[in-house]
């Protein structure tokens, strides 16, 4: 038993340097404004809230940056907590980057490599904590998309790339991680965020150092390997265009649609926060309506523009009485006002988290079981796997966080739900899974935020 308690001892590491190649500079203060911190109000976010959220404030992923370094190509892993990097010792990093149809964008570009890694989450959520894990990741990555675009550099992000090469580069899989996406960074001004870091030469390491973790990750992990790449995962050309198709009057009227002008978003990224509760009473259906607008907002990936997802407006509480109604906001479902789910309803369908129960209004994300399994093994061409399901929900909560913030609205994402109730409360199809819930309203941030508790408040545990 002591032996199983004991630690390892410390890797030696090389003195530290600064970062000295222009992409890695660019790469680090992107991760700092669009994943870790904001490149403003920082004496507000000195306690360490993120520019993204995560279920239980777990982040479970991590980044890698690839650019260009004396001429060469190099790889370098990033530590976000102790604002450290390391080159990497070993790899053809030029031969990982063809491998996977990758390329450094020129000039002081670079290529951010999201990993996930699924324990941080599913030690706390059991085997939902890797459907969190996917959200919190398309979070992160969608919110580091919206970041280039922010400074005029508009980024691509690729998730339909062969992953195994950049694996293998950054020793992803034999420490249980998984290459999420990179994101294609053109070369841009970088601001000061990266005086904050150090790098350390890993190339200077005799030989390759094993890895520690525990038996529990290793047991985790395993159990997640025996997973197969979706077969129809082709990737599409890189194209501008919204992660869900809104149906016309989802967009306010005479409003700018999705996030408008790319020179705010930074301001934006700052200032994002997750309401702890809502107070209850109304919202003006305006302010709702411009914040779910957001969703419209195109970013620049190798997705298809058609997707299975789908996303449903459920307005209980506008200041307009007219407006309350289940509004679907893509497909051809008709707007419903029979009935709304009353505050109880909202509690017990959110796993009695009664900080919740003031919500004006519900967004559901959701999409055909048939779009989550493939048990013929011939999906249709463009077809999405739960990964790329996942981003487009993790990407589109982030667009709403952003969205709510420009309307002055309180937001949260819900990972943790009744999806059967939700199903009757919104009249969704049978044949739907519901995969993320955002509320809307008026926030109250006096209280306690439940799910960053150590209990698992959000999956009814008790």
């Amino acid at each position: 038993m002591w032996a199983r308690m004991a630690l390892p001892a410390a890797p030696s590491e090389s003195p530290a340097e600064s970062a000295a190649a222009p992409g890695l500079r660019l790469a680090l203060s992107l991760l700092e404004e669009g994943a870790l911190t904001s490149r403003a109000d920082r004496s507000r976010r000195s306690h360490g809230a993120r520019a993204v959220p995560s279920a239980g404030a777990v982040y479970p992923y991590e980044f890698a940056v690839l650019t260009m370094e004396n001429g060469a190509p190099a790889a370098f892993r990033v530590d976000a907590d102790r604002r450290t990097c390391t080159r990497l010792a070993t790899g053809d990093v030029a031969g990982a980057l063809h491998a996977s149809t990758l390329a450094i964008p020129g000039d002081g570009g670079a290529v951010i490599v999201t990993l996930t890694r699924p324990w941080l989450s599913m030690r706390k959520y059991g085997d939902r904590g890797y459907l969190y894990t996917q959200l919190d990741a398309g979070h992160a990555a969608g919110n580091l998309l919206l970041a280039t675009t922010g400074r005029g550099a508009p980024g691509t992000l690729r998730l339909r790339l062969p992953r195994l090469p950049l694996s293998d580069l950054l020793e992803a899989g034999e420490n249980c991680r998984e290459v999420h996406s990179a994101l294609l960074v053109p070369a841009a001004e970088a601001d000061d965020a990266w005086t904050r870091w150090t790098v350390h030469d890993g190339a200077a390491r005799d030989g390759h150092a094993p890895t520690w973790r525990s038996w529990l990750e290793q047991t985790c992990w395993d159990s997640l390997s025996a997973r197969a790449e979706h077969p129809g995962t082709d990737g599409a050309p890189d194209a501008l265009a919204p992660l869900a198709d809104l149906r016309d009057r989802a967009r306010p009227g005479g409003g700018q649609p999705g996030l408008g002008d790319p020179s705010e978003w930074p301001k934006l990224l700052a200032t994002r926060a997750s309401s702890k509760a809502f107070v209850p009473g109304t919202v003006p259906a305006a302010d709702v309506w411009q914040a779910v607008s957001a969703l419209s907002t195109p970013v620049r990936t190798d997705l298809p523009a058609a997707s299975p997802m789908g996303a449903t407006l459920v307005l209980r509480s506008a200041e307009e009485p007219e407006q309350n109604a289940v509004h679907p906001l893509t497909g051809e479902g008709a707007r419903r006002t029979d009935r709304l789910p009353s505050a109880d309803e909202v509690v017990r369908a959110c796993m009695q988290q009664r900080t919740l129960a003031g919500a004006a209004a519900v967004v559901l994300l959701h999409a055909p079981r048939t779009a989550l399994t493939d048990s013929a093994g011939d999906s249709a061409a463009g077809a999405e796997d739960l990964r790329e399901l996942a981003f487009r929900c993790g990407a589109l909560g982030q667009l709403l966080y952003l969205g709510a913030n420009r309307a002055r609205i309180g937001v949260t994402g819900v990972g943790g739900f009744d999806a059967a109730l939700w199903h009757t409360l919104a009249g969704l199809p049978e044949s739907d899974e519901i995969l993320y819930v955002l509320m809307l309203g008026r926030p109250d941030d006096s209280g306690v935020k439940l799910d960053r508790l150590a209990t698992a408040h959000a999956q009814n545990e008790r």
